[in-house]
């Protein structure tokens, strides 16, 4: 009787240490403190952890127009793609990169790190969301005309989303650029000569 018994206590045990076999852990959010010490465009910043280290953080979900290359028009709904609508929407990414300048320049921050995206984007640099002064900065870019939404996968996409459309809507910010009266706007100066 002992036999059988220590027999199947010994199947249950080795059963146990062979583990299940499931999907992927669910991954948790993680947080991070740090301070701002650079604003390098309107989706991109260089923090600094408490320790001293520092990273570059691309703001997951959003992207700004470029300043440092050429825009794409066709990245931006209903944006023409003329030189006035690439003019105009490096125009916003200058207002972009100063918007987060003066909001995020030397500021504390606490990055959180989304389990529903990639971890890490182009360049190596950190996917994260900049949450500061109450309130998540890179949906502020969104709503603010700053950013449109960024192709990718994350937990805060459909508020994005929303966010955009109401900005796109509206022509709030860089949205501006689909207006076809905004041609005009970006016309060379005439020279005028007096005779």
């Amino acid at each position: 009787m002992r036999k059988p018994l220590l027999s199947v206590a010994l199947v249950l045990a080795l059963a146990g240490c062979a583990g299940v076999v499931t999907d992927d852990p669910p991954r948790t959010t993680e947080r991070s403190d740090a301070t701002v010490v650079d604003v390098v465009d309107g989706d991109t910043v260089e923090v600094e952890y408490p320790n001293g280290t520092r990273e570059t953080v691309r703001l997951l979900g959003v992207d700004t127009p470029e300043v440092r290359a050429e825009n794409d028009p066709g990245e931006f709904e209903g944006v023409p793609d003329t030189e006035a609508g690439r003019t105009c929407l490096r125009d916003w990414g200058y207002r972009a990169s100063e918007f987060a300048r003066t909001e995020l320049a030397g500021e504390s921050v606490t990055l959180v790190v989304d389990p529903a995206s990639d971890r890490r984007g182009g360049y190596d640099r950190l996917l994260a969301y900049v949450d500061y002064d109450g309130g998540r900065f890179n949906e502020r870019l969104v709503e603010r005309g700053h950013a449109r939404l960024y192709d990718a996968t994350f937990a805060d996409r459909d508020r994005y989303a929303a966010a955009e459309e109401r900005a796109r809507e509206s022509g709030t910010g860089l949205w501006e650029c689909a207006d076809p009266y905004q041609e005009s706007l970006f016309l060379p100066p005439v020279s005028y000569a007096i005779l």
